[in-house]
C-alpha cells in the first residue's frame, strides 16, 4: 500500500508540517508541502513564544535542528507556581538533562519555524507558497487528489492535513465537526527584563505563574539570555468571527485598559510590567477545543490523514501543543516506513494503531491538565477535590515521575506492534 515511488502531499507549513516533511525525508519517503501563505513568515497574532519539553527536543535532535534550535531559545527545568503572597507553592518540571537528557526550551515561533524551514530547503524538500487548499477531489484505494483555490490540482498517494485548528482537511475527514470556544483568551506582551521590579525577598525563578484575585498572572522569560519576558493572563471573553478577532487584537488600547482592570490586585512584579506596554508585542490567543474524534484518517480508503490541532486541541496548560504534534508527526513517519517495508502489514490496519497510540497519550494529557487547571484554584476549592484530581511534585520520592510524559518510547511500541501484526 505504499512504496518507494509514492508520495507524501502535507497541507500547511506551520511546525507540524515542516517536521512531518523532515521525518518522511528522514525515511526517504518523498513528499511536499503545500501553504497557502506567501512567505515563511508566520502572520503577527501567530508570533509570539513557545515551549518545548524533552519528548518534542528529542524529535526535533534526531531531524537535525536541535543544535541550533538551542542557540535561539532560553533553557530552564521547572515553571514555579506563586500564590497571592508571591510565596512559591508549587514548581511542575518540565524538563531535566540528566533525567531526560534535554532542559526545556523556549523558543519564538518564527525562530523555530524559520529552522526547520531552512532544514527542508537544504534537504531539497517541495514547499509551494501560496497554496490554499480547496477540497479533495477523488479518493481511491492508492490515492487522492485534490485541489487548491487557484483551481489547479495535486495527487499524492497519502494527503496528510496539518493545517491548524481550523483546518478544513478535517470536514473531509469527519463532516460537521464544531470547534467549541472554551470562553477564554491569553492576553500578553513582551516587556524588557530589566523593566521589571523582582521582589528580593521572594525567590523568584521564572517562568512563573503568580494566582491572584484577578486570577494567573504569567512571566516567561523570552531570548536565549532572558533579557526579555512574556507578560500576561488568561481573560473572559466571548467568542468572535475571524473579522471580530482581528478587529479585537488591533485596537491596542482598549485592550491596554483590559489587562490594567483592578490594577491593584496585581503583585507589585505584575504591576511593573504594565508600566510601558510596547503595543506591538500585544496579543490575544483565543483557547478553542474540538471534541473527541472517532477517526483522523479519511473513512473508507484512509489515504488522507490529520494530525496536530487538526485532530486534537490540547489546552496551553501543560504546554504540549507543539510537542504532541511533533510526537504525531514522528510516530506517523515511522507507521508509514513501517507499512512500505513489511508487505503483511495492513495499511487501515497500521493507522488505525496509530492512531489509537495517539489517541491514548492525548487523553492521558488531558487528565494532567485538569489536574493542573485544579492547581490554580484556591486552596479552600482544592481541599475540596479527591487526591487524584490535583496534580503533585512528587520527584523527591518518585524521579521517574514525568517519564511517561517526557520519555515516551515511541520507536520501541511501533516495533513491538509490527512485530504482533506480522
Amino acid at each position: 500500500m505504499l512504496s518507494y515511488s509514492d508520495n507524501v502531499a502535507i497541507i500547511g507549513a506551520g511546525l507540524a508540517g515542516l517536521a512531518a516533511a523532515l521525518s518522511l525525508h528522514g525515511l526517504s519517503i518523498k513528499c511536499s508541502v503545500f501553504e497557502m501563505r506567501n512567505t515563511n513568515a508566520a502572520p503577527p497574532k501567530s508570533s509570539g513564544a513557545l515551549m518545548l519539553a524533552p519528548n518534542a527536543l528529542k524529535i526535533l535532535d534526531q531531524l537535525g535542528v536541535y543544535s541550533e534550535i538551542k542557540k535561539k531559545g532560553y533553557l530552564f527545568e521547572h515553571v514555579y507556581y506563586k500564590n497571592a503572597d508571591e510565596q512559591t507553592t508549587e514548581r511542575y518540571p518540565f524538563g531535566n538533562e540528566s533525567a531526560f537528557g534535554y532542559k526545556a526550551l523556549r523558543i519564538y515561533r518564527q525562530d523555530l519555524l524559520d529552522v526547520l524551514y531552512t532544514a527542508c530547503v537544504e534537504r531539497s524538500i517541495p514547499i509551494h507558497f501560496g497554496k490554499k487548499f480547496a477540497k479533495v477531489v477523488d479518493e481511491s484505494d492508492t490515492r487522492v487528489t485534490f485541489s487548491f483555490t487557484d483551481g489547479s490540482t495535486e495527487t499524492a498517494s497519502l494527503l496528510i492535513g496539518s493545517d491548524g485548528i481550523h483546518s478544513k482537511l478535517r470536514d473531509y475527514v469527519i463532516p460537521g465537526v464544531e470547534k467549541k470556544f472554551v470562553g477564554l483568551a491569553a492576553l500578553t506582551w513582551e516587556t524588557p527584563t530589566e523593566q521589571l521590579r523582582i521582589p528580593e525577598d521572594k525567590d523568584y525563578k521564572f517562568p512563573v505563574t503568580v494566582l491572584t484575585a484577578n486570577g494567573a498572572f504569567v512571566l516567561a522569560p523570552q531570548k536565549p539570555d532572558g533579557s526579555a519576558m512574556l507578560a500576561g493572563t488568561q481573560i473572559a471573553i466571548e467568542d468572535k468571527n475571524r473579522e471580530g478577532w482581528d478587529t479585537f487584537m488591533a485596537d491596542k488600547e482598549a485592550l491596554v485598559a483590559r489587562v490594567t482592570t483592578n490594577l491593584e490586585v496585581w503583585p507589585d512584579i505584575a504591576k511593573s510590567s504594565m508600566e510601558v506596554i510596547d503595543r506591538d508585542t500585544m496579543n490575544v490567543w483565543p483557547f478553542y477545543a474540538i471534541p473527541r474524534l472517532p477517526n483522523w484518517t479519511s473513512p473508507k480508503y484512509q489515504r488522507v490523514v490529520i494530525l496536530g490541532d487538526a485532530a486534537h486541541a490540547i489546552p496551553p496548560t501543560t504546554g504540549q501543543g507543539a510537542s504532541q504534534a511533533f510526537e504525531d508527526v514522528t510516530s506517523l513517519a515511522l507507521i508509514l516506513a513501517a507499512v512500505r517495508e513489511n508487505v503483511g502489514l495492513e495499511w487501515g490496519e497500521a493507522l488505525k494503531y496509530w492512531q489509537r497510540m495517539r489517541q491514548d497519550r492525548i487523553d492521558d494529557l488531558l487528565v494532567l491538565t485538569r489536574q493542573l487547571n485544579n492547581k490554580r484554584l484556591p486552596p479552600e476549592k482544592q481541599a475540596l477535590l479527591p487526591k487524584e484530581d490535583l496534580w503533585f511534585d512528587e520527584s523527591a520520592t518518585n524521579p521517574n515521575q514525568m517519564s511517561w510524559l517526557y520519555a515516551p518510547k515511541i520507536e520501541e511500541a511501533i516495533k513491538s506492534w509490527t512485530q504482533k501484526a506480522l
